[in-house]
């Protein structure tokens, strides 16, 4: 009996929850008779709601009921209401659904309690909800959120808010109560090192996210304000500092006081360091392909060294790079430290696990839904059949990401899935892509000591594709992307210039490293004087081909047409209107080497830029010269923030035949002063000048300048500098250099777009002091 009583209970146990389980199956496919609407606080809802409500539901009289398109219906209708109750009633097998359904109140008021540090007008411009809306829940805790958000961006890391609703069932209507305790402000004043040394302090506070508040910079950047999450990464950084210093055992604490400044903290950041270990004797062992000196220049770590587990990781990375370079891909490098308590030392030992050496198999490209796979391929340094490289395989994936065509780049390598008959070991190398926006419109504006105001629009294509202008009306503007091309169209206009230009360029030219392109223009410019305009039309074709890296040369060919105008000028002198006469074209053949070993396109610190060009104007057109430019820039980094910059410039025209120095057109000729040459003096005014003043220009010119750049701020550069030049109209000629000292600050507005220049530069030798312009401002900057 007792048997038949337990067995009873073991199957009640067991079929109850299957039970519970299918409950809400147990109206599926039984038919819908009726389906009733009812608005629980709205009693004037009109006929037409209630159509709106049952046309939106799948569920329908008539139908067979299905509990999951019931639950959809009820998804698609919260979306609208408040709330929603259903009720399912089965009568005879029919089914009988009823829905309460309550409306979205409106919101009459919206109140803070206990703001101090930010007024109302500015909590309800944050918030973003008014009142006299619907109110919504989800909208309403997303804008709340946001609104938390924008008391810490404040600096008020202790901030609590919460809200609470009123809701009146009468009119519908919900009051809702903001709650603020604002705490204190966590304006950062300082931050105070502890047990630290000053060159430990430096380099701590460049690695930390947590930075001062400067009341100049903080606006923009937001950095300055105190943030949780920020010092607990801080907290992790600085731990980490100081573990790979040997201090294994360190603690690390942080600490907020308030300061004696009103809204504003200090950080004091406290290290207990602890004991400090040392390298005690490193072995390896497994490596039969290299010997064992040149696993040894590969690591970090040495005995008697302090222990750093960051040296660790670097030497077993180094070791997997010189097996992964000669395609053993697959080498495996590890490492095991044992702690000598008597002594504070670890003693380390590396095992390399060498594998099989591997050759390139197919090389595939995937993802790429726009960009042709041939552009893709001419950034890729592996070869199929050549032996593995990975440092290849991660510089290609580099040039890929840099290359601006992809929001996403994954380059790795996998098993061969095909049969080869190279025999061998293979590995397949996988390309992944993920396409972005290439194409830019824009406009600026901006002022410089040389042009005043000037504007206009800039209009980009990054991945251009030249034969897709063929299938247009078929393809539309989606077949003019993925060639890789480089199209742009510039309409620039100011006080002194209107500019129109267009530009092209395709690389990798009939799969080669030759780059080709054109550039066509059209300008009116007043630069050189207010007294006459210089009107040019001018067509270049290029080609440039790369070597290596560092070096590359190139060659152009242009035509141009030059025409001064001085209709406007009441009493142009003699000069001046034998100088306008010489309008014309010119036809030129040019070549140049290029040498660029700079570590940085925009911002070098170390590397040299060296380039020499020549031309030969006389293919045709009205002017016959050579001209010969050899330019130099030099940087050198003496410290982690600074970097000292050395430029030598000289450009020579010698004129041929029947021209002379006089004849050539005024814009063909050198002009020195400004802000790309010699700081603190008028522009273009150095050197030989008309009767009236007006800058004739020069065709010897020699440029000399030393800055030095000191990095502030990531986004803020000061420097001091001293330049000089020379400019003359004699042939080959060296004279008196022009000289100035001064000094100026660098701002990087938008990363990857150059920078604003801005400046005070001091004539030492100056003429007259119509020479003489102290203050200079321009976008971007040559040196």
């Amino acid at each position: 009996m007792k048997t038949i009583s337990r067995f009873a209970l073991t199957l009640f146990a067991l079929l109850v929850p299957f039970g519970i389980m299918a409950a809400p199956l147990q109206y599926d496919d039984q038919l819908v008779e009726q389906i009733t609407i009812t608005f629980e606080n709205d009693q004037d809802t009109s006929p037409a709601v209630y159509s709106s409500v049952k046309a939106r539901m799948k569920t329908r009289e008539g139908d067979y009921f299905s509990q999951a398109a019931f639950d959809n219906d009820l998804k698609t209708l919260i979306q609208e209401y408040d709330r929603i109750e259903p009720e399912l009633i089965s009568v005879d097998n029919k089914m009988h659904v009823i829905l309460h359904i309550w409306t979205k109140p409106t919101i009459r008021h919206i109140q803070f309690h206990g703001n101090a540090g930010v007024n109302d007008k500015e909590l309800r411009e944050e918030l973003a909800i008014a009142s006299c809306s619907v109110f919504d829940r989800l909208a309403f805790n997303r804008a709340f959120h946001k609104l938390k958000a924008y008391y810490v961006k404040k600096g008020y890391f202790e901030a609590k808010l919460s809200y609470n609703i009123e809701l009146d069932t009468c009119d519908n209507v919900v009051d809702i109560n903001i709650c603020i305790d604002e705490g204190r402000a966590g304006w950062i004043k300082a931050i105070n090192f502890c047990g630290f040394t000053e060159c430990e302090e430096e380099e701590l506070i460049d690695m930390m996210l947590t930075k001062k508040y400067n009341f100049f910079m903080s606006w923009m950047t937001g950095e300055g304000t105190y943030q949780e999450e920020m010092v607990q990464q801080d907290q992790f950084i600085i731990l980490n500092y100081l573990q790979n210093h040997g201090y294994a055992d360190a603690e690390v604490s942080i600490d907020v006081t308030e300061a004696d400044v009103k809204n504003r903290i200090i950080i004091t950041i406290t290290a207990d360091r602890g004991v400090c270990y040392h390298f005690g004797a490193i072995t390896f062992e497994g490596n039969t392909l290299f010997c064992d000196d040149e696993i040894k220049t590969l690591i970090c770590a040495h005995p008697g060294g302090v222990f750093s587990a960051d040296q660790l990781r670097a030497s077993s990375q180094n070791i997997t790079n010189l097996y992964g370079k000669k395609g053993y891909i697959d080498a495996l490098v590890n490492f095991e430290a044992h702690l000598e308590e008597d002594r504070c030392e670890y003693t380390v030992n590396f095992t390399i696990e060498e594998g099989e050496q591997y050759c390139v198999g197919l090389i595939k490209v995937m993802g790429n839904c726009q960009t042709q796979t041939p552009v893709i391929l001419h950034e890729t340094l592996l070869v199929p059949g050549e032996v593995f490289n990975l440092d290849k395989l991660r510089r290609t994936e580099a040039r890929l990401r840099n290359v601006g065509y992809f929001k996403c780049v994954n380059v790795y390598a996998v098993s061969s899935d095909a049969p080869t008959c190279l025999g061998g070991n293979f590995r397949d190398v996988h390309i992944e892509v993920e396409e972005t926006s290439t194409g830019n419109i824009s406009f600026f504006g901006a002022f410089s000591t040389v042009e005043q105001l000037f504007g206009g629009l800039n209009l980009t294509e990054k991945n251009f594709n030249s034969k897709g202008l063929c299938n247009f009306w078929r393809d539309g503007c989606r077949g003019l992307r993925g060639g890789g091309e480089y199209l742009h169209m510039t309409v620039s206009m100011g006080v002194k210039s209107r500019k129109y230009q267009l530009s092209w360029t395709k690389p990798y030219f009939w799969d080669t490293p030759w780059s080709i392109g054109f550039d066509v223009e059209s300008a009116n410019t007043r630069y050189i004087s207010d007294d006459y305009a210089i009107n040019s039309y001018g067509f270049s074709l290029y080609g440039l081909y790369r070597y290596n890296a560092f070096l590359r040369t190139g060659w152009h060919y242009r035509l141009r047409y030059t025409d001064i105008d001085i209709t406007d000028v009441a009493d142009a002198t003699p000069s001046l209107i034998r100088q306008a006469q010489n309008n014309g074209i010119i036809s030129a053949f040019g070549t140049s080497i290029i040498y660029d070993s700079t570590d940085h396109p925009l911002r070098p610190s170390c590397g040299i830029k060296s380039r020499l060009e020549n031309e030969i104007a006389g293919l045709g057109g009205d002017f016959q010269f050579f001209s010969i430019a050899y330019l130099n820039s030099w940087y050198y980094s003496v410290s982690k923030d600074g970097v000292i910059k050395l430029r030598g410039d000289m450009r020579f025209i010698q004129p041929i035949n029947k021209t002379s120095a006089d004849s050539i057109p005024i814009d063909e000729r050198f002009f020195l002063g400004g802000d790309n040459e010699i700081r603190g003096f008028t522009p273009y005014r150095l050197g030989p000048q008309f009767n009236d003043d007006d800058p004739k220009g020069g065709i010897s010119m020699q440029v000399l300048s030393a800055e030095y750049d000191h990095r502030i701020l990531s986004c803020l550069d000061a420097f001091f500098f001293v330049d000089s030049g020379y400019l003359s109209l004699a042939h080959w000629d060296f004279g008196n250099l022009n000289t100035s000292v001064g000094f100026g600050i660098r701002f990087q507005v938008f990363e990857g777009n150059p920078p604003i220049t801005m400046g005070l530069g001091y004539p030492l030798t100056p003429a007259s002091p119509d020479e003489v312009k102290h203050f200079f401002i321009s976008l971007g900057g040559k040196f």
